[in-house]
């Protein structure tokens, strides 16, 4: 995986509210509802791409039915490592502790089995970083394996700020997303990277395979409870409006202190659009 793609355990604990915060319930009832009718009796089988230090199992587990296994995978093996140790105390939605296996894999390419008796499978801030390809891959595995998703947090490119809710964006701001999202769809090591086209991208590919879609928007409302947080993220897009347009860094470098300094005065608040997917093959087949 491309080093543009890795991400430190404290930027991961730095977001983790936010996205727990943010995620739509329609997709997430919707894949409970799945697990309910296509398990019933036996243990549900669970797969998290992209786990990083656990956040996604830490959402979810305690939101769908039991009882649980849950295989997380992802590049990083001490990522993995603070995943196991906050996740093994996790229980289901009726109490059930869940049982915890990890696989320290490259995400490039999909492997062959790693659907093979999968009920869901799951992702979180992962698919705008892979390419349409890497999409397509997923929904083709989850075609011939009649297994669900559940991918959320894909960044939708509606970016604002905002006082008391009202749009305060202006040209310099429009200006910038549009360089940040140019930024977003370099290589991150699955090829072109979707960016902000990843909704669109999920939606198209699992609707082509027949699968019923249960699709909601997740945007983070950055207020002044997350101030760090938007602060990080300002300074982040202002590092990558660099590395995609160098030849404007004083207009960069002048937009980057004027919306520093209004979200640190708590002058504007942060809003960043994200839309969370289920989806599930169609017709259902039931529980095997």
């Amino acid at each position: 995986m491309n080093t543009a793609a890795i991400f430190s355990e404290s930027w991961l604990t730095r977001r983790e509210h936010a996205d727990h915060s943010a995620r739509a319930a329609l997709p997430t009832q919707a894949a409970g509802a799945w697990l309910a009718a296509r398990c019933q009796a036996r243990e549900a089988r669970l797969v998290d791409l992209g786990s990083g230090s656990g956040a996604n199992v830490r959402y979810l587990a305690p939101r769908l039915p039991g009882p649980q296994t849950w295989r997380l995978i992802d590049h990083d093996a001490d990522l993995l490592g603070h995943a196991v140790g906050r996740c093994q105390p996790l229980r289901d939605m009726d109490g059930t502790p869940i049982r915890l296996t990890t696989q320290q894999h490259d995400l490039n390419a999909l492997a062959a089995d790693w659907l093979t008796g999968v009920d869901l499978v799951t992702a979180s801030a992962l698919c705008d970083l892979v390419s349409d390809t890497w999409v397509a891959s997923l929904a083709t595995a989850c075609a011939r394996h009649r297994c669900a998703a559940l991918i959320a947090l894909s960044v939708d490119g509606d970016i604002r700020f905002c006082v008391d809710d009202t749009d305060v964006t202006d040209r310099d701001d429009a200006w910038l997303f549009t360089t940040l999202a140019a930024h977003q769809r370099r290589d991150k090591g699955f090829g072109p990277a979707l960016g902000t086209a990843a909704p669109q991208a999920l939606a198209t590919a699992f609707a082509e395979r027949d699968f019923r879609l249960v699709d909601a928007p997740s945007p983070w409302r950055l207020g002044p409870a997350q101030r760090p947080l938007a602060l990080s993220l300002l300074d982040g897009w202002a590092g990558a409006a660099r590395e995609q347009a160098p030849e404007e860094r004083a207009r960069i470098d002048r937009w980057w202190r004027r919306r520093r300094e209004a979200l640190d005065q708590g002058r504007v608040d942060l809003y960043v659009g994200h839309r969370d997917v289920f989806a599930a093959p169609e017709p259902d087949h039931g529980p095997r």
